[in-house]
């Protein structure tokens, strides 16, 4: 049985006349996590969406736990996506309200949700309504968020935007227990090299519309 959970195979996108990926490839490994870097508007984020099956290529081929992409159902059913937007929550909500509300969607209460906002350190913030609250505590929020359907596979844009040092040891944590306890398989975006180095398995960088591996 194959280790391999993303696979990326000669990966084409472009936006109107810009291309992204120009046979792009790459494989990520089961129960790993792996960083992804790049300049600024090299198709990170977008590479988050064509996994997630939110956009698609123009060719190339793409599977998720054995699934191709354009086998929405089944990606939606293994994979989150944490993109530090507020764009899915309610700005009026609590953080509290916001999170029972997603649960409700899901059919899911999963006590991993409870074990986030613990390690997070969420819960003096959960009566607090989500406008009101920073962009730190947001970025926390979106994580927690995203394990509400129990995920195999858990994609992250900028892990640790806004939130200060404290903060960002509480989600290494959380994220390596999401690893080794729940057997996830973790693919964020980041800028800081040294985030990279301390936490991930392997390190994929943009260069040149490819995916280069640099560990």
């Amino acid at each position: 049985m194959s280790n391999i959970c993303i696979n990326i195979k000669g990966l084409y996108k472009k936006f109107v006349n810009k291309e992204i990926f120009i046979d792009a490839n790459v494989a990520i490994s089961q129960n790993s996590i792996t960083a992804l870097s790049g300049p600024n508007a090299s198709g990170k984020t977008t590479l988050l969406k064509l996994i997630s099956g939110l956009l698609l290529p123009e060719k190339g081929e793409i599977t998720v736990c054995g699934y191709s992409i354009y086998n929405p159902k089944k990606v939606k059913q293994y994979c989150s996506v944490a993109f530090n937007t507020d764009l899915g929550f309610y700005p009026q909500l609590t953080l509290n309200e916001n999170l029972n509300f997603l649960s409700r969607i899901y059919a899911n209460n999963s006590d991993i949700v409870k074990f986030a906002i613990d390690k997070l350190q969420l819960n003096p913030y959960l009566n607090d309504r989500f406008a009101l609250v920073s962009s730190g505590i947001k970025t926390r929020l979106w994580l927690v968020s995203t394990l509400i359907k129990q995920p195999k596979v858990l994609l992250i844009d900028e892990l640790s935007k806004s939130v200060d040092y404290d903060a960002k040891e509480c989600i290494y944590e959380l994220i390596n227990i999401l690893k080794k306890e729940f057997k996830m398989t973790i693919l964020f975006v980041s800028h800081d090299i040294e985030e990279i180095k301390k936490l991930s398995d392997s390190w994929i960088k943009i260069e040149n519309y490819k995916l280069v591996i640099i560990k």
